[in-house]
């Protein structure tokens, strides 16, 4: 019988930053205003942009052509979903999330992000009991 290999790899506070970006939405609320153009990339805008959000909150500030290497030994498929590979987040196709941001005015897609994300958290279950 082959011994048992096993893969570790290391997701550090990392894992609470992907849970609120995915408890917030994020990914999903950018890809409703800028879905991708093709289906070339295999990441989408909002996992790209939640990618850079996991990457500056790792306390690195690499450049964009860093974070496959930043990547490497990290679980994505716990951190933003089954199917990515590090080599997936190149410097095109963080660079095309972050010009299609800039298309649609970063200040917009935070405040109106803003709004989604109060009315998620804040809103308070509802009882028909007296």
């Amino acid at each position: 019988m082959p011994p048992i290999q096993y893969l570790t790899q290391i997701m550090d506070h990392l894992g609470l930053v992907a849970g609120m970006c995915k408890e917030l939405k994020i990914a999903e609320y950018i890809d409703t205003l800028a879905p991708k153009n093709s289906d070339e990339a295999n990441v989408s805008h909002g996992e790209a942009i939640v990618a850079m959000i996991i990457n500056g909150l790792g306390f690195t500030g690499q450049s964009l052509h860093m974070f496959p290497r930043f990547f490497n030994n990290k679980p994505l498929d716990k951190l933003i979903r089954e199917g990515i590979e590090p080599e997936h987040h190149n410097d095109k196709v963080l660079g095309r999330a972050l010009d299609k941001l800039f298309e649609l005015d970063v200040s917009k897609v935070y405040f109106n992000g803003d709004d989604v994300v109060f009315d998620d958290l804040c809103s308070y279950p509802t009882s028909n009991s007296p």
